[in-house]
């Protein structure tokens, strides 16, 4: 099985390198955004991604904005990691759909613990979802459909159309 992608969207390259040390460590590959524009752009490029972890405050783009954009075409698993740790900043991201909303400081293997066990939850982590019939494979894990050998490029709403 391939390892799973995460995307870590943080202003501040230390943490996005902290976060990426140890999702490496645990088998995944990581795609890293340092604002909210550049997240959207690899978001929409990259088919597979199967989780995001995302900050609050950003430039350009606002951790808020880019998880309602993210919203309106899909239900990737998003995590908030984020310094605005009030209430009413967590039920905002509850509000907009976030899976889960953590505080910084955070312990770096609880956040693992959590992006894996959110994985094992939408079903991405531990087990593969491919569907053959003829010379067609619709493989749900990778966001992939293979007709006759070939790679057929799909976008996210036509893959998860092809999939309902």
């Amino acid at each position: 099985m391939d390892r799973l992608k995460v995307l870590v969207v943080d202003d501040e390259s230390r943490m996005r390198k902290l976060v990426r040390d140890f999702l490496v460590k645990s088998n995944f590959d990581v795609l890293e955004a340092g604002d909210g524009e550049e997240a959207l752009d690899i978001f929409y490029k990259e088919k597979d991604i199967a989780l995001i972890i995302l900050d609050v405050m950003m430039p350009k783009m606002d951790g808020w904005q880019v998880c309602r954009e993210i919203r309106v075409n899909s239900k990737v698993p998003i995590i908030m990691l984020t310094a605005r740790g009030d209430e009413r900043d967590e039920l905002q991201g509850f509000q907009l759909g976030v899976d889960e909303y953590i505080s910084k400081p955070f312990s770096p293997k609880i956040l693992v613990a959590r992006v894996e066990a959110i994985l094992r939850r939408t079903n991405q982590l531990g087990q593969e979802e491919a569907l053959t019939c003829g010379g067609i494979t619709v493989d749900k894990e990778a966001h992939r459909v293979i007709i006759d050998g070939k790679d057929v490029d799909l976008s996210y709403k036509e893959f998860e159309l092809l999939t309902y």
